[in-house]
């Protein structure tokens, strides 16, 4: 059910005209104590120039790029790196390794965009994993959202489910510029740990409303359930001009923001 507690209150503050993500801090929700955050440093013409992920109670940090350019090419360190269009930054490629193996195995993937913009597909290829592509991750949306997201492997025998995800939003809340959903994303070691990075590169078309739920779930081969993550979100405050100043999320961390459960703060970055 959809209520004013739930799909948001208004505040008087003003962000801009032209503003895109440029943070997102975690707070408990009950103690209001800070938990951690990701952000981003973005220059006056809206390139990034450095992402961390920051551990408040730690008070370490756990991930930082200082992404530099050459091209059409965003090197997010000394072996990774995105390829992208050259007038809308789109990302269309990425070279990435997987570091938990040494040596490092390197990796392409393909981002497949549809005709409006949104995320489609991404096609991952892995050097001698036998199959091409090894991995396919799929979006399908309705109604301008994402709704359901799956993961498969095709370097096993039969096909197999890696991960799976479904989205619900609330329909009276279509904020500008918010969270890029990609329910695949982790800051994990893997093939998908480029999660830091999708709230402050360009992946495609944003959802049209306000996540309201997130449910991923996680598979062993035989496509049986692992584990799962779910979390929903409330209490939405956006400013005059609809961008979402906070929310929070219960339930559980959700690595794809990434995130941890509580009260979540964003700000922007405006263009001059």
């Amino acid at each position: 059910m959809e209520n004013g507690g739930s799909t948001g209150n208004g505040s008087d503050e003003i962000v801009g005209v032209d503003c895109r993500m440029s943070k997102i801090a975690f707070y408990d929700s009950a103690s209001a104590i800070p938990l951690g955050s990701m952000a981003a440093t973005i220059d006056a013409k809206d390139t990034v120039r450095d992402v961390t992920l920051f551990d408040s109670l730690g008070n370490v940090i756990v991930m930082n790029s200082m992404p530099f350019y050459s091209g059409d090419t965003a090197y997010l360190n000394p072996d990774e790196y995105f390829i992208t269009a050259p007038s809308t930054r789109l990302v269309t490629h990425l070279h990435g390794v997987i570091n938990s193996v040494f040596p490092s195995i390197p990796f392409e993937c393909d981002y497949i965009y549809n005709s409006d913009g949104t995320l489609f597909q991404k096609r991952y290829d892995i050097p001698g994993a036998g199959v091409s592509p090894a991995v396919v991750v799929g979006y399908e949306y309705f109604g301008g959202n994402l709704v359901r997201m799956t993961s498969m492997d095709y370097t096993a025998a039969t096909p197999e489910l890696i991960q799976d995800a479904e989205l619900d939003y609330y329909t009276t809340i279509k904020p500008r510029n918010y969270l890029n959903l990609m329910p695949d994303e982790t800051i994990s070691d893997d093939l998908n740990h480029f999660a830091p990075f999708t709230q402050f590169f360009n992946f495609g078309t944003k959802p049209l409303n306000a996540i309201k739920s997130l449910k991923v779930r996680y598979y062993d081969p035989g496509n049986v359930v692992r584990d799962s993550t779910v979390s929903g979100f409330f209490t939405y405050i956006t400013s005059r001009d609809n961008y979402v100043l906070s929310v929070y999320m219960l339930g559980d961390d959700q690595e794809s923001i990434p995130a941890a459960m509580g009260r979540l703060a964003f700000s922007y970055k405006c263009k001059p």
